[in-house]
């Protein structure tokens, strides 16, 4: 998401940033869970990886547009990512489920929501080092 100067959470730009973001992030997690069976082949590490960074950048745009601190935003969503995984979660659904809650929390749920999307981030870097799932 690139921020548009001095603007609102709710500027069309942004709103169109965001939802791009959510949806080619479901793309990629859907690519992992859904390439073996269609395809036969897994989205390649690299792909995971740089998909990561990008909702990461996305996270700490919409930390600096609700002027949250991205520390604040990264210690938060390295703690709710810990929480879905507790229950013995595998990654993918929490990854699923840190993107739905992004989704539904939208761009105006402000830090609430960079947190979700960088639990997404955290959770598609976990898919892209486990072992066996994802080609080199």
């Amino acid at each position: 998401m690139t921020a548009v100067p001095d603007s609102l959470l709710n500027h069309p730009g942004n709103q169109q940033s965001y939802e791009t973001c959510i949806a080619a992030t479901l793309q990629v997690l859907a690519s992992v869970e859904y390439g073996p069976l269609m395809c036969g082949e897994q989205p390649p590490r690299e792909l995971l990886l740089e998909a990561a960074a990008q909702v990461e950048r996305h996270a700490m745009d919409l930390a600096a547009l609700g002027q949250s601190a991205p520390g604040l935003i990264q210690e938060r969503g390295r703690a709710w990512y810990e929480t879905l995984t507790q229950g013995r979660r595998e990654v993918l659904q929490v990854g699923y489920q840190a993107l739905h809650s992004a989704a539904f929390l939208g761009l105006s749920g402000g830090a609430n929501t960079a947190v979700a999307l960088y639990a997404v981030a955290l959770a598609l870097r976990m898919l892209a080092q486990e072992p066996g799932r994802v080609p080199n």
